[in-house]
């Protein structure tokens, strides 16, 4: 089995910077995809979205789901969430995940690039090799 040292095809160090692009966030993408084919993970094909702390809330309200029936609880859930954020008494996941087929993976855009790439290995690999796996 290859290593990961051996089949380094370019030694250029990734930007780590806190400031990200969607190109950014594709360069970073290619190279976890690359590795977690040595790794030979099995998984779905995933889908990326980028959300704000808004969208991450109506999210949470939901139960993750995105679609659901309508009903009031969401709201209230939804409300009681966005107070405890604004007044710092509640932090956000930085994603969630969706198991379906594609696996959706829900970023918050505040992540630092840094942040982002550990999220996308960790939802579009790690929980989706799980989800398609078990």
């Amino acid at each position: 089995m290859a290593t990961i040292d051996s089949m380094n095809k370019d030694t250029t160090r990734l930007s780590d910077g806190p400031d990200w692009t969607f190109d950014l966030l594709d360069v970073y993408l290619a190279e976890i995809d690359r590795v977690a084919k040595l790794y030979q993970l099995d998984t779905y094909p995933h889908q990326i979205e980028v959300i704000t702390s808004e969208q991450m809330m109506d999210a949470y309200s939901s139960v993750g789901m995105p679609i659901n029936y309508p009903h009031w609880s969401f709201g209230k859930k939804f409300i009681e969430t966005e107070r405890l954020y604004k007044h710092g008494q509640q932090g956000l996941a930085y994603e969630i995940v969706i198991n379906s087929n594609p696996c959706i993976a829900y970023l918050m855009e505040e992540n630092t690039i840094t942040m982002q790439a550990l999220v996308m290995a960790h939802a579009c690999y790690g929980h989706n090799s799980f989800f398609k796996n078990n």
